[in-house]
């Protein structure tokens, strides 16, 4: 189980190292931008998983894990005749901690300093001092490494770097076994070197000082270097903490409307933009914990939260020094999405499997320990007690099993051939066969019916009418799409039908920070107008030019809130959708004060 979870971890964080030395091209490994509010280096470190925030999670959880393992070796483990099983142990510390300080991510940091608090709460005696030596030496040399790394914005010299690297990795080996030697006591290593003389307690305590004051100047080198990449001013940035404050009042907001069981899976991602008080881009809800309540309630909640305590009662009795890395997990998915990963639940059953493996003792299979007199407790193994029974419930298990394998294959398959239809499509409109993409499109849809892209995708090839009906299918499987909407509206207004301004008045309200679907839903009503005003209805056209400039003013307002704070969809007016409102205006003989200032100075303004 321990060499598992170090080809898991320290498989993660050699390929990221070897990302950022160029002996590997992973993209999105390394996350570039010139906002220093997002990375103080200029680049941040995401390794496989793409992500610097859950990465630096999991290299905390891998570090104290490691940091853990060295406190219980004493000095004799860094010898020849242990076979250098304390080098061995501590190898990967200093780099877990590289790739911690690389990701720059403020939640991994905090909930390290959380999991390496609880690691020293644990400890007791020379595995606490051991405990602190070792963690100095770790984060001294990730530091010394991180801040070489920032200064040349995680692309170093490939020659030069490898050689920084494996000298400094070098020097924190060397310095593992002397902190693990400085915290092992004098009398033992005496009786070991063959005599028993004791050793006064004043040179103890003058030793058990100076490696002391050797762990707190490796951490105090640590964080002079860690200043020096510029990581402490990204740190006392608020502006992203703020971003994520507003979200999480979203999600609330949305829990209320069913708190108890939820509003369905992925509900966030489907409908955040419809309810989202700012600008923000946020298909994921940052919490693992409140994702999961919306998804499932404060049922789901609470079930989820009872196995996993039962998890951690089960590490604190039977192997404590697994705890903290358990700790730094299930801290951090309270502020960021690592539960979104499936690398994150592998994880958290390793380390149960881990101390189950681990534990001197082990669970029995005996039906008697089933049984209770208390009700309620009587579980399934007391009433399975002949081997037919249990045979034929076995066989009933695997036949569901299969079952379910089976449609959830069938439906994959499904799926997968009816993106490939939706490709093949693309390439044939290319190659200008109009009637070979229809029916591929067609096929499609028909496939996968509740994909909104291949309905999408058919109805902009469809005549209006036809394309209209393709689409009021589509959200029968999913009502709150704004691309449904907005392409049913569409669809409508080149049909004269008064009720696209329903449609496009929805997709408007349900992406409301998108410029994009804004404008497009006022071109829609603009086509509307055009429309009715071709067939003679004058007082339905006058009507829908007055709903089309309600429409133009809330999105004036949208774009003037947008600009007291932090926009990252760069929301804004666009001068597409300001012609289009004066259009609206002139048929519709709308007064004035529809505008909150002429035209031209808004266009200008935005």
């Amino acid at each position: 189980m321990e060499r598992g979870w170090l080809l898991l971890t320290g498989g993660l964080a050699v390929t990221s190292l070897a990302a950022v030395y160029g002996g590997l091209s992973l993209p999105g490994a390394i996350l570039r931008t010139e906002d220093r509010e997002l990375a103080a280096a200029g680049a941040r470190l995401g390794g496989l998983l793409q992500y610097p925030n859950t990465f630096g999670a999991v290299m905390a959880a891998a570090m104290l894990e490691r940091l853990t393992a060295l406190a219980r070796l004493p000095g004799a483990a860094f010898t020849r005749a242990a076979g250098w099983r304390g080098y061995w142990t501590g190898v990967l510390a200093p780099v877990f901690a590289l790739c911690l300080l690389l990701s720059e991510s403020r939640g991994a940091l905090a909930a390290a300093a959380a999991g390496w608090a609880a690691g020293c709460l644990l400890l007791r005696g020379r595995e606490r001092l051991r405990y602190a030596l070792q963690s100095g030496v770790a984060a001294g040399a990730g530091a010394l490494l991180a801040a070489q790394l920032a200064a040349a914005q995680l692309a170093p010299p490939a020659l030069p770097g490898l050689l920084s690297l494996a000298a400094v990795l070098a020097a924190a080996i060397a310095l593992s076994g002397l902190a693990a030697r400085a915290a092992t006591p004098e009398r033992a290593r005496g009786q070991r070197a063959g005599h028993r003389r004791a050793v006064p307690r004043h040179r103890r305590h003058r030793r058990h000082a100076a490696a002391a004051l050797l762990g707190a100047a490796a951490l105090a080198a640590g964080a002079v270097l860690a200043a020096a990449g510029g990581l402490p001013w990204r740190l006392t940035r608020a502006a992203t903490l703020f971003a994520r404050g507003e979200l999480y009042a979203d999600a609330l907001r949305m829990l209320r409307e069913a708190p108890w069981f939820g509003l369905g899976g992925d509900v966030w991602r489907t409908m955040f933009r419809s309810i989202q008080s700012r600008p923000y881009v946020g298909s994921e809800v940052h919490s693992g914990y409140l994702d999961f309540a919306l998804d499932l309630g404060i049922v789901g909640l609470a079930v989820m939260l009872c196995w996993l305590g039962v998890i951690a009662a089960a590490l604190y009795r039977s192997n404590r020094r697994l705890l903290p890395a358990l700790c730094v997990l299930l801290l951090h998915s309270a502020i960021d999405f690592d539960m979104s990963y499936g690398f994150f639940w592998l994880l958290i059953l390793w380390l149960e499997a881990w101390r189950a493996n681990s534990s001197s003792e082990r669970p029995s299979c005996d039906p008697k320990l089933f049984r209770s007199n208390r009700p309620g407790l009587v579980l399934v193994p007391s009433l399975v007690r002949s081997h037919a029974a249990q045979a034929r419930l076995r066989a009933v298990m695997m036949a569901f099993l299969a079952l379910v394998l089976l449609a959830g294959g069938i439906s994959g398959l499904r799926q997968a051939e009816s993106l490939r239809m939706q490709r093949l499509a693309a390439s044939a409109s290319e190659a200008a066969r109009p009637a070979e993409a229809v029916r591929l499109l067609e096929r499609a849809v028909a496939l996968a019916p509740a994909r909104a892209q291949a309905r999408l995708a058919l109805a902009a090839v469809l005549p209006p009418a036809e394309a209209a009906e393709v689409l009021r299918r589509g959200m029968a499987y999913e009502r709150g799409h704004p691309g449904l909407e907005l392409a049913l509206g569409l669809s409508l207004a080149k049909q004269g039908d008064p009720a696209a301004l329903t449609h496009l008045r929805r997709a408007a309200e349900l992406d409301r920070y998108s410029r994009a679907v804004q404008t497009a839903a006022l071109r829609g009503i603009s086509l509307l107008v055009d429309r009715l005003d071709a067939d003679g209805r004058t007082e339905q056209s006058r009507l829908a030019a007055a709903e089309g400039i309600k429409a133009y003013r809330s999105y004036v307002l949208l774009a003037e809130r947008a600009r007291e704070g932090r926009d990252d969809r760069d929301f804004r007016l666009t001068r597409e959708a300001v012609s289009l409102a004066i259009l609206l205006e002139a048929r519709g003989g709308v007064p004035s004060s529809y505008f909150p200032e002429p035209a031209e100075s808004l266009s200008d303004r935005f």
